[in-house]
């Protein structure tokens, strides 16, 4: 008896607080939502019809996309500069070609390429600004949480109840939205 007691209690604490954080979300989602980018709320019959946790985004999460973007970055600027070092290195050789070939062009060409050279080799040995950005911390570390949510709302002067899905990007402790990300497709 005092076992089936004991976890009956358990259970009742756990859905108490999966339905608190539930609540915390929707008290902040719905928040967010009601106010316009003035800082104005407004009553817009708000109800959450469903709240799903699609994704903690930790420390290590954000160096990992941090890195996929600078490297991203450093890659398109490298193709710049290769595509530039390219261009003057056929104009050397058009130059050099020429019947009439001008030493000052070489030189201005030649001076041209060693810069976009250096360019591109400091480009590849280019270190991450962002490493100190996180140092100290636990990369298991929670940054931000990823929230599904489908409501409804009916805009004031309307009687038309609408229906929406979003993804908000929610502080840790779920108390406050930070963003809303678009969705592609449902």
């Amino acid at each position: 008896m005092k076992r089936e007691l004991v976890l009956s209690f358990a259970l009742l604490l756990l859905l108490s607080a999966c339905s608190s954080s539930k609540n915390e979300y929707e008290k902040a989602i719905a928040d967010y939502v009601q106010t316009d980018r003035h800082g104005t709320w407004t009553d817009c019959k708000f109800q959450a019809l469903s709240i799903e946790q699609i994704a903690n985004i930790t420390v290590a999460d954000s160096l990992k996309l941090l890195q996929t973007e600078f490297e991203k970055s450093r890659d398109e600027q490298i193709a710049s500069q290769q595509r530039t070092l390219d261009y003057f290195n056929s104009l050397l050789k058009d130059n050099q070609s020429a019947k009439y070939a001008k030493q000052t062009v070489d030189e201005q060409l030649s001076q041209n390429i060693a810069t976009a050279q250096a360019r591109i080799d400091s480009l590849r040995n280019l270190p991450a600004v962002y490493a100190d950005r996180f140092k100290g911390r636990n990369s298991t570390e929670v940054l931000v949480q990823k929230i599904k949510c489908n409501y409804s709302y009916i805009l004031p002067g309307s009687d038309r109840e609408q229906e929406r899905v979003e993804v908000f990007i929610m502080t840790p402790d779920g108390k406050k939205v930070l963003m809303k990300e678009k969705l592609e497709h449902l």
